[in-house]
Order: structure tokens, then sequence, then C-alpha cells
């Protein structure tokens, strides 16, 4: 079972390119949908400081965000609820390592750009006016609606994850 879930988890954030973020200010509430890597704990993706999920998300506010796979199928819904803290990326060493790890995953930025664009440290935010920024969770839920078919674990489909323990 363990092992089933770590697999799980795996093609979640490995495989699964949006992530949706969702912020609150003054009971406003906003989601909005990232591209995103993960890398060492954090989940990582690019957006202009002046977005609304990023300056809802000003002063270490707590947030929420949520990973994933589409399916046409009930029991095969399976993803990823978290709560956590987004911070943008000032560290130059981390910068260049997300950003090829992102153009890795997402490969038809050098299709469209060429491969000079993970080079160019500045090629986000000219292009796209985005700044990196990464949600770092405290809280990691896996919801599996595959679990609710198991008539031992009715009503369990969800379970705490620690993903150091999986990565």
């Amino acid at each position: 079972m363990e092992q089933t879930i770590n697999k799980k988890v795996k093609v979640l954030i490995n495989d699964v390119k949006v992530m949706t973020l969702a912020v609150s200010n003054n009971d406003i509430p906003w989601s909005s949908p990232v591209y995103f890597v993960y890398h060492d704990g954090g989940f990582f993706f690019f957006s202009n400081k002046n977005s609304r999920h990023i300056k809802y998300s000003e002063n270490k506010k707590p947030n929420s965000a949520s990973i994933f796979q589409d399916s046409d199928k009930m029991n095969n819904i399976i993803g990823l609820q978290m709560s956590g803290k987004l911070s943008k990326i000032s560290n130059p060493g981390l910068f260049v390592h997300v950003v090829r790890k992102y153009v890795d995953k997402f490969n038809f930025l050098k299709q469209i750009f060429g491969s000079g664009i993970v080079d160019n440290k500045h090629f986000f935010l000219e292009e796209f006016k985005s700044h990196l920024y990464c949600f770092y969770p405290n809280a990691i839920y896996l919801s599996d609606s595959s679990r609710l078919s198991d008539s031992s674990r009715m009503g369990d489909k969800r379970s705490k994850i620690e993903l150091t323990n999986i990565v």
C-alpha cells in the first residue's frame, strides 16, 4: 500500500503540469492555475508580481494549493491538497537549478524560444514579466478516490503525506 501511494504521489509531482493556488485577501478568495515544477520540497512557478495570487500572498499569508490528475471516472480522481506559503525566489543558484528543471518539464519553451533561455537569467522577466516563486507546503494530503472502492477503507480517501519520505 505504501509503495502504491508513493508511486501515485511521484506521478502527481513529476507528470502533472498545473497546480491551482488558492489565496484570499479581505474575504475575497481567488484561485489561479500555474505551471509548476517540484524541487526539494517546494512547488516552483513563474508569475507576474502584480498578479492577484501574488499580491494576496504578501507578508507570508497562508495559502493553499492543489494538484490533480484529470480523469473521466469518479474512482480515478487523485490529487494533492496542500496548505503553505508562497515566497519569491532570489537565490541565484536555486534560480538557475529550478529554471533548468522547469524548461526540461515544459520543453515547448525550448522549441519556441530556443535552448538559450536556460542561460538567460532574465528570460522569464523579459518575455513574460514573471518572477520565480515557490509554494512551500506545510501540510500535504493525498486525496485518492480509488480507495473508496476498498470496503475496508470506505470513506477514508485521504492520507497525510511527507514528501521527504517519497521523493
